[in-house]
This record gives structure tokens, sequence and C-alpha cells, in this order.
């Protein structure tokens, strides 16, 4: 396989912040009464702020107040963030110096929002490392909806057959392997499937057996 660029979801690949949000979900919506809304968490993990709220409509109806519900969560996890810092996964500075050593593009794909995104990017430092950085308030449909990967490509400047995604959640599979890319996983919170392995070019345990992979790879 000639590999051409690669690109990440950040939350639960890069960084280990879906325990953190699915905390802050549970607390806040115990705090506000709506205590269902925090369970469902993970119906709603790889999407952008726009098909989150037409989901909330969809599940709770339009009396939930998902505005605030989503101002205080983001609130208070960023705030948990600057006191205690970006918690991240395993081999994530090996894998992103492995590739930039070999020469290999690399681009973020994450529903999260440009300014946190860039935050995270400063307070890790991060940021040099990625050659484009796709947000979710750049697309107009976000995970499994092919676009925020399609554009990641059309930023580094790759066909997607020969873009490997790096993906945790079944949601960015679905996108990453409708853009036409081949997508490894690496499971977070949400365990792979049967019908999510069929779309698997692999599954590693964690980005450093990711490394050794592509590291395979690049050697043949």
């Amino acid at each position: 396989m000639e590999i051409q660029g690669i690109v990440f979801d950040v939350d639960g690949v890069l960084f280990d912040t879906e325990r953190l949000t699915h905390q802050t979900w549970k607390t806040v919506s115990r705090e506000m009464g709506w205590p269902q809304v925090g369970e469902a968490y993970l119906e709603f993990v790889g999407q952008n702020r726009t098909d989150i709220f037409r989901k909330m409509v969809e599940l709770f109806g339009v009396e939930f107040p998902k505005e605030t519900f989503m101002k205080v969560c983001s609130a208070y996890s960023q705030a948990r963030m600057e006191r205690e810092g970006v918690p991240m996964k395993p081999g994530v500075r090996e894998i992103l110096a492995f590739l930039k050593e070999r020469g290999i593009p690399t681009a973020l794909a994450t529903s999260t929002g440009r300014p946190r995104t860039e935050r995270r990017m400063e307070m890790t430092g991060l940021g040099p490392y990625f050659s484009a950085i796709i947000t979710g308030d750049q697309v107009v449909h976000s995970k499994p909806d092919p676009e925020i990967y399609l554009l990641a490509c059309q930023a580094l400047g790759t066909e997607p057959g020969h873009t490997i995604a790096v993906e945790d959640s079944r949601n960015g599979i679905l996108s990453a392997s409708r853009a036409g890319m081949q997508v490894i996983m690496v499971p977070d919170m949400i365990p792979p499937t049967p019908e999510l392995e069929d779309l698997l070019f692999r599954r590693c345990t964690d980005l450093l057996e990711v490394r050794e992979l592509l590291s395979q790879i690049l050697s043949q």
C-alpha cells in the first residue's frame, strides 16, 4: 500500500478526552434534572455541535435547554484541562515524531470546533506536526458523513484511497470509510462490532501498535 498521508481523529485517539467529557455530561445533566442526556453520551460521539443539537431535539424534545447544557459542559471540561492538562493517549508523540521523520504528511479531522482544537494544540505543543486541521465548524455535515475526511485529504493533497484514517468511534469509522480511505481503529469507549470490523484496514490496541504497523508497511 502506498501511504500518501495520515489523518487522525482527536478525541479518543490522540487525547483521552472522551471519558472526561462523558463524566462532564453525566454530572451536568444530573444537576440540570436531565440525567438521561448524560446516559446517552455515546450516541453523540464524533458529531459536531449542529448535529448534536439536532439529535438532542429528536431524543429529548425541544424543551431540553441544549445550548445552556453544551455551554456549561464545554466550560467545565476546558477548565479542568486548564488545571490538569490535556490527557493524551499512549504513543501520541512517538507516532507523530515517526511520521515526521518519514516525511508522511498528517492532518486532524475533529468534530470539535476550531478555537478549542487550537487551544489543545497550543497546550500540548502538537500543532507543528500537522499540515492541516479540519474542525467540526468547517463542515455542513459531521461524521458519519464523509465530508470532513474528504476535506482533510483535499487539504493534504492526497488521494483518499492512499490516505489512512485513525479512528476510535463508529461515526468516525463510517465517515472515513465512506470517503474511500483505509481505516485503522484504535478502540476507546466504543468496542468494535462486526459491522465496523468489515470496514477496517486494521485494528490496533494503541498508537504504538499503529506506529509499528506503519513502519512495516513503509518498509515493504
